[in-house]
């Protein structure tokens, strides 16, 4: 038995109570990066490695910091390939983001005979384990590899210098991993908008009643407090630091682990909210400028929901080529009777259209709320990997414990009452 994977870093709701990551069009600009993976000079001799040969032969692991210009460029390449590495936690300048602000980060690339990466996996190396690169705020985990490369674990760990890989959320895992490792699965959301998401949202109002009522909430906000109204990119870091403010009052609230407790996690928002990264990658820092995102490299962005001049629900998230993975939503409590956050959605929904965001990605976790706020639904799975006996014991105990604590009669007392006495509580899987 492995663990429930931890909430990830949309634990909360936006609205409905206190609680509050696959696409089937990645874009014309990763289609494009697939096709100059055929045509690139610096990646010609893949062509017919990719086509004869797709064992690996060997696999370096090293600093993220050393891999090259033309590693990067690979490394988004290969990704552009395959759908289900769209969300931009399989993207090189994440990665990059995440070493910047905590320096750690390691990457195994797995080459083929002549040494052309065929894959790359990103991680941290954490008491002998190992680890997604960004721990808990890292949404989808694989080996970003060429279509049909197969996937040895235990290679990867022996060159990794690790006992075992702890992951929470694996995208397009190989069904043969779930039956040796005995992976658990978990649902994830998204809204794919089809290229009109005010139709999106007229279908989501006719299916779900608190969808549906959302508009005469958000009006009366309008009437009682002032006209709102709903930036979508938002540059003001003070904005930013408000967001973070209230999130981390929420998780204090609802007793969650606040993310944000460790400096590096806010760090790694800030960094990828100015766009400025030491080492990009493949992508170009470039100042932000325009309203339509389809074509924007990852970088951070932040939205505010304002009624009349103040912000009311904010949301940290990632956008990239017109998806905008739905992070950190969070409202300001004292507007809780209109519920803010909802109407911070639904706004975003009716304009990202607009905007050219053609996909919203709620993340793995199976919150009642996902389920109303999405129409299309996939599976990541979660465990241990390793062929260490002990470990998946180990593995398998602390689950069958934290299990055991959901079940508790009065567990929200329970919480509290841990919260209260040790507020860090969980911090080990931010470290």
């Amino acid at each position: 038995m492995t663990p429930q994977p931890s909430t990830p870093s949309d634990p909360l709701a936006n609205g409905l109570g206190e609680r509050s990551t696959e696409d089937s069009d990645p874009g014309e600009a990763r289609k494009s990066a697939a096709k100059a993976l055929d045509h690139s000079p610096i990646n010609h001799p893949a062509v017919s490695t990719m086509a004869n040969n797709q064992d690996v032969h060997q696999i370096d692991v090293c600093e993220f910091a050393s891999l090259s210009r033309d590693d990067l460029e690979r490394w988004e390449r290969i990704r552009a390939l395959r759908d289900e590495f769209a969300p931009p936690f399989f993207a090189a300048r994440f990665a990059a983001a995440v070493n910047a602000v905590r320096g750690d980060v390691l990457t195994a690339v797995l080459r083929s005979s002549d040494g052309t990466p065929l894959g790359f996996f990103p991680f941290h190396r954490v008491g002998g384990v190992g680890v997604p690169a960004g721990r808990f705020l890292n949404d989808a985990q694989n080996v970003i590899a060429i279509p049909g490369l197969k996937i040895d674990w235990t290679a990867i760990a022996k060159a990794a210098k690790v006992r075992a890989f702890n992951l929470h959320a694996i995208v397009g895992s190989d069904p043969d991993w779930v039956d040796r490792y005995h992976l658990q699965s978990v649902k994830a959301f998204r809204a794919d908008l089809g290229g009109d998401s005010g139709d999106y949202l007229r279908r989501l109002e006719k299916e779900h009643r608190t969808i549906g009522k959302q508009g005469q909430k958000t009006r009366k906000l309008g009437r009682e407090i002032g006209p709102v109204r709903l930036e979508m990119d938002c540059r003001c870091p003070k904005i930013l630091e408000q967001t973070i403010a209230w999130k981390r009052a929420q998780y204090q609230r609802t007793h969650i682990l606040d993310l944000f407790l460790p400096e590096w996690t806010r760090d790694l928002i800030t960094t990828l909210y100015e766009n400025s990264l030491a080492q990009p990658g493949l992508q170009l820092d470039s100042a932000v400028a325009g309203d339509d995102f389809s074509n924007d490299s990852l970088r951070g962005i932040c939205s505010v929901l304002w009624s009349g001049d103040r912000p009311v629900a904010t949301h940290i998230g990632m956008i990239e080529h017109g998806r905008l993975h739905y992070w950190f939503p969070t409202y300001d409590p004292a507007f809780a009777r209109y519920s803010p956050g909802t109407a911070l959605f639904t706004e975003t929904i009716r304009a990202a259209t607009q905007h050219g965001i053609d996909c919203v990605d709620m993340g793995y976790g199976e919150q009642q709320y996902k389920t109303k706020q999405t129409g299309t639904t996939t599976q990541v799975v979660h465990g241990t990997i390793t062929d260490s006996r002990w470990h998946r014991i180990a593995f398998a105990a602390e689950a069958t414990m934290v299990q055991a604590l959901k079940r508790v009669p009065m567990k929200e007392t329970v919480k509290r009452a841990i919260r209260t006495i040790n507020p860090s509580a969980g911090i080990k899987k931010l470290k």
